[in-house]
């Protein structure tokens, strides 16, 4: 539908997809929609909320998650006062699989002062209870008159049950101020993936892992020591096959910009050397999915001759590394969004923004044989 934007895809526990996307209402109000895709077809497009005022952002956009049987929440950002980043998560539940939703809430205690709240990822957690995480800019306001700096951007962590939140913990006190995180399940742990930002502002890809009952130290998933002084806003993916884990993201040491794709055997405790899948002019925004027992698909936006492209390469667990291949041009820029690639049977489908005017909401569907 014309006016329709950042899509946002999941999968459900049936092997269906569910998908999320803002939709103007008018000249000036939107709406937060969402639709089912299940045995072969969409749903109806239908509203979570609209009318209020939104933050809508190319890069950090709302989602839709499948907690257990019809139980589904949705998280979106609402503008909390007249400062351009003033802005709080909101989140939404459903007990009977979209037909109605709660009054929203808000995940994290502090609404005064007023700031940055976003990059929030949904996980099911170990009770199968739902878990997130979020960038929480409530410190960033503060001034300290001896290094005479500004504070920090933190990652935080909390849960829901039945609509109950539960108790906010800060995870990280210093991380990149505007990355999407991702956050994911395996069989013994929890996996939180991050870009962090050191004191010497390298600002390379975390992990925190919880397992045994505890939270462990931060540790880099490779030593990238990418330099640079403000945030790329280029998150990592995570995606899980019982106890293997993989992970895409973006980096640029010594301006070389690079997709790689890293592997975990060991339930995220630690990961393998980075496999670099791009084509030497990717612009990030990576996203992933397991194909197989041994196979991860890996989707990002890469630049051309004349064009912008998203582009897809399969990578075994062994490092091998087909070709890329183009899935589609977009138009430059943030317009586009983060693409969305999700799988569903022997299917993949691929979710995105084209601007202009009449910008919309594109979709594909590909075979998995066509990439083989």
């Amino acid at each position: 539908m014309n006016g329709s934007r950042y899509p946002r895809v999941s999968a459900t526990e049936n092997g269906g997809l569910l998908m999320s996307w803002f939709e103007k209402v008018d000249s000036v109000q939107w709406a937060l929609q969402w639709s089912e895709f299940s045995k072969g077809t969409w749903t109806e497009g239908q509203t979570i909320t609209s009318g209020d005022p939104y933050f809508v952002n190319w890069a950090d956009f709302p989602s839709i998650y499948e907690v257990g049987g019809d139980q589904l929440v949705s998280h979106w950002l609402q503008k909390s006062g007249n400062g351009p980043y003033d802005y709080n998560v909101q989140i939404s539940h459903s007990k009977d699989r979209g037909k109605s939703w709660s009054e929203s809430v808000i995940p994290h205690g502090d609404i005064d002062p007023k700031g940055e709240h976003g990059f929030l990822s949904f996980f099911q957690q170990q009770d199968a209870s739902l878990g997130f995480v979020w960038l929480d800019g409530r410190h960033m306001g503060a001034y300290d008159p001896v290094t005479h700096s500004m504070g920090d951007m933190a990652l935080y962590h909390s849960t829901m049950v039945d609509g109950q939140l539960g108790t906010e913990a800060m995870l990280d006190n210093r991380v990149c101020e505007c990355c999407p995180t991702s956050s994911i399940q395996t069989g013994n742990s929890l996996i939180i993936a991050y870009r962090d930002r050191s004191e010497k502002e390298i600002r390379d890809i975390n992990i925190i892992r919880y397992a045994d009952g505890k939270w462990f130290e931060p540790y880099p998933v490779h030593e990238d020591n990418w330099l640079i002084g403000g945030c790329p806003v280029n998150g990592p993916m995570l995606a899980a096959n019982g106890n293997d884990l993989a992970i895409a993201w973006y980096t640029s040491p010594n301006e070389t910009p690079t997709v790689n794709v890293a592997f975990s055997h060991n339930d995220g405790a630690s990961f393998s050397a980075p496999i670099r899948v791009d084509l030497s002019k990717p612009i990030g925004r990576v996203d992933l999915t397991w194909i197989s027992q041994t196979e991860v698909m890996v989707s990002w936006i890469e630049m051309a001759e004349e064009t912008t492209d998203i582009v897809t390469s399969i990578v075994s667990k062994s490092g091998n590394v087909q070709t890329p291949r183009i899935v589609s041009e977009i138009q430059p820029g943030r317009v586009s969004g983060y693409p969305q690639m999700e799988i569903v049977d022997d299917q993949l489908f691929f979710a995105w923004t084209e601007g202009g005017e009449n910008g919309r909401v594109m979709t594909q569907w590909v075979s998995l044989s066509a990439f083989r």
